[in-house]
């Protein structure tokens, strides 16, 4: 019995979790403006059937790269239009968010970091207003954690250098994500923490353990399709 507890008991708290976290998503109206904003040009995706060229009001609006307006158009198309499916993919993301500190956490110190991280992610009420608000920070935050996450493993672990590897093609390609999120923020972020190590490791034979050419064409081949695409559609 005990032993069945303690194997359930992690669980059903992170089922606890997960239920208060995205059972709240509708609690309230969009606010202007940024959430009326990321659900509207979603919305015109659906309706106009063109998922290339966001639009708002109409007029093409290329301020931001589409994935979360993409992700958002499918919500409401399986879900339906309601603030609850306009706020499912930060929801999401910021779940996520709890449950990839707590993975690093463990991976790179050991399980009580983990623990003590996730709960304090859990527990602020900065990032879980964010991650119940339409806008596109939450999932730029995920994604840019995930490449650092995915870096420091690849250079911290003693790993052989296929598993090297492919911890630095995840670095890349959640850089690339956080791109197609929010912009060129996504990688220059992310390459700036790279630096710092660099300077503060003095670890300068590092930028050799970047897998920059498998990972910069993983890179382009994430996050370049779109800007082409969108730019013949539209050479104005």
């Amino acid at each position: 019995m005990n032993s069945t507890i303690s194997r359930l008991g992690p669980w059903i708290l992170l089922a606890v979790f997960a239920a208060g976290w995205f059972c709240n998503l509708g609690y309230r109206h969009l606010v202007k403006p940024d959430e009326g904003r990321y659900a509207e040009i979603p919305r015109e995706m659906v309706a106009s059937g063109d998922w290339l060229t966001p639009r708002l009001n109409g007029y093409q609006y290329f301020e931001k790269p589409p994935l979360q307006y993409w992700i958002t158009a499918a919500a409401f198309s399986a879900f339906g239009q309601s603030e609850w499916a306009a706020r499912l993919w930060p929801g999401v993301m910021g779940f996520l968010g709890v449950l990839l500190v707590f993975w690093a956490g463990n991976r790179l110190f050991w399980p009580p970091v983990g623990l003590y991280g996730a709960a304090v992610a859990a527990s602020s009420a900065i990032y879980v207003s964010i991650g119940h608000l339409l806008t596109l920070d939450m999932a730029l935050c995920v994604f840019m954690s995930a490449s650092v996450f995915a870096f420091a493993v690849a250079q911290r672990d003693p790993a052989d250098e296929a598993e090297q590897r492919r911890w630095m093609l995840l670095a890349w390609a959640s850089a690339a994500l956080a791109v197609m999120t929010k912009g060129l923020v996504g990688i220059v972020l992310p390459a700036g923490a790279v630096a710092l190590y660099v300077l503060i490791e003095r670890d300068w034979r590092l930028p050799g353990r970047l897998h920059a050419l498998r990972g910069g064409l993983l890179f382009l081949a994430i996050a370049a399709p779109w800007f082409i695409a969108v730019s013949l559609a539209n050479p104005e």
